[in-house]
């Protein structure tokens, strides 16, 4: 695999900053392949990728090389990541298999890069064939009103296959603030956008009862306040007249399963960076 990576940078904003980020780089004789960088009100955002060899042999060697540039400016912050080193995402799932099953196809397809699933957890059996489709490790558990009865399995799977990413493929319970804790890792989340308008069971029902014209989806990362993450993907899709509540929910499952796959893509391409509850996506 050709070597790669890329460096994910933010700081206050001050003049000079591209200058001491391509003059690093430059100075290691990396040549740059991809350069992006935003501005939101004074904080200062960059994406650097390079590809072919660099003289770093760890994400902790480059970060120690690195360090007197990032203390040269204030708030700083950064990540590095070589795409050669492996990713593993695990993946959670209900009985609604459309999320999961794109997420398994652009994986296939190499759209995760050097990215294995290292395991599937469901509460429906039904789900059980796609993991088995794929060669992948499948975990049934049952789920309760109570997290606690079964929290705990959740997470003897996660610090059995220590995954870099997590993504919830529909996956229909509520998690807790001490299970996201104890995760230790990114969760992507997926959901349709009717919220706040058309809570309850069924949203669509009452979204066709009041007309709606658009039907979205959203993903972002999780955090113990409902639904409140970092958003990374957002999609729309018109609903057109005469259109049934059971056209409806088809047409919300395929955006909801683009925008879930779309949201995996970026974070493990290391294209996101959060910053006050926001999510900065680099393209």
């Amino acid at each position: 695999m050709e070597r790669s990576a890329c460096l994910l940078f933010q700081c206050s904003d001050q003049i000079g900053i591209i200058a001491e980020l391509v003059g690093f780089l430059k100075d290691h004789q990396v040549s740059i392949s991809r350069f992006e960088e935003y501005t939101d009100r004074d904080f200062f955002f960059a994406r650097l990728e390079w590809r072919g060899d660099h003289p770093w042999k760890t994400e902790e060697e480059f970060d120690r090389a690195f360090q007197p540039v990032a203390d040269k400016f204030k708030r700083s912050g950064h990540r590095v990541h070589f795409f050669e080193k492996p990713q593993r995402l695990g993946l959670f799932s209900s009985k609604e298999p459309h999320a999961l099953i794109e997420a398994l196809n652009k994986a296939e397809a190499g759209d995760y890069p050097n990215t294995e699933i290292c395991f599937l957890v469901a509460n429906s059996r039904s789900i059980e064939k796609y993991a088995a489709r794929h060669s992948i490790p499948f975990h049934f558990i049952k789920t309760y009103k109570d997290p606690a009865k079964h929290e705990g399995a959740q997470l003897e799977v996660i610090h059995r296959y220590c995954p870099d990413v997590i993504g919830l493929a529909r996956y229909m319970k509520i998690l807790t603030a001490d299970f996201i804790a104890e995760a230790d890792c990114p969760i992507v989340n997926i959901h349709h956008s009717f919220l706040p308008s058309f809570i309850g069971a069924k949203p669509y029902e009452l979204a066709y009862q009041r007309g709606v014209k658009l039907i979205g989806a959203t993903s972002h990362y999780v955090i113990p306040a409902l639904d409140q993450g970092p958003i990374i993907e957002q999609g729309v899709i018109r609903v057109q007249p005469g259109d049934s509540v059971e056209h409806m929910k088809k047409i919300g499952r395929d955006v909801e399963k683009q925008v879930f796959a779309k949201a995996l893509e970026k974070v493990l391409q290391h294209k996101t960076i959060t910053y006050e509850n926001k999510t900065i996506v680099f393209n």
